[in-house]
This record gives C-alpha cells, structure tokens and sequence, in this order.
C-alpha cells in the first residue's frame, strides 16, 4: 500500500504477521498500532520499523475484544494529529484447539464481534 502521504492509519494486530506487513508501508502515514500485551516487545519493533521511514507510529496494547481499551488506545494516538484516515482491521480473536474450518456459525461470533468493535468508536459520552 502506498500513497498515503500526511494520513493516519490504525492496524489492529500490528506486532507481527500480516498486522506489521500492514504498518511497514504506507508511504508518509503515520500509524496507531495495537496488540495483545503478550506480544508488546514485538509490537515495539514494529513501531522501530515505522519510525525508521520518518513517519509516526504510536503503540498500544489492547485486545479488541475489549471495546473500551480499544477506544482509549485510538483516542491517545489521534489525539496529536487529531483525526483517523484508515483503519486495518487485522487482530484476530484465537479458538485453541479448533480449525477455522470446523467453527460452526456461534464459533465465528466472537471473531466478527471483535472486527465490527475495533472499526467502532463511540463518539457521544
């Protein structure tokens, strides 16, 4: 992804895989990045990679099924450029034990629940 100059964009998941795939190039963004707190050292790296482009990356651990400390992690990163361009809905809520193929419907719920959350933010108080 490229051409993304002067925007601000949040990824969720963004310590390892696909989520810092996703941080590494937007060309002239800053970034917001969340994960689990498990993977914190990771999540650091992945905002050393960000800042090493010249660009902004704000880090905070957060696990998007919790939709409160999702939203307090993405008011604290907006709070400097005061707006959100993009969102990377890419966090992933894990089923040990259970291949994605053999999840009934109910089995995907928590899944689709946590990416409708980390893409809403309530705006009234």
């Amino acid at each position: 992804m490229s051409g993304l100059p002067d925007k601000v964009v949040v990824v969720t998941g963004a310590a390892r895989g696909t989520g810092r795939v996703h941080c590494e190039p937007f060309a002239g963004a800053d970034a917001i990045a969340l994960d689990v707190p498990s993977v914190a050292a990771e999540l650091a790296d992945t905002a050393r990679t960000v800042e090493a482009r010249g660009r902004r990356c704000v880090t905070a651990v957060a696990d998007v099924s919790e939709l409160g400390a999702v939203t307090a992690a993405i008011d604290a990163g907006v709070a400097a450029p005061a707006r959100l361009d993009v969102v990377v809905a890419n966090a992933v809520v894990h089923f040990p034990g259970a291949p994605a193929r053999e999840l009934d419907p109910r089995g995907w719920q928590p899944t689709l629940d946590s990416k409708v959350r980390s893409l809403c933010r309530r705006t009234d108080s």
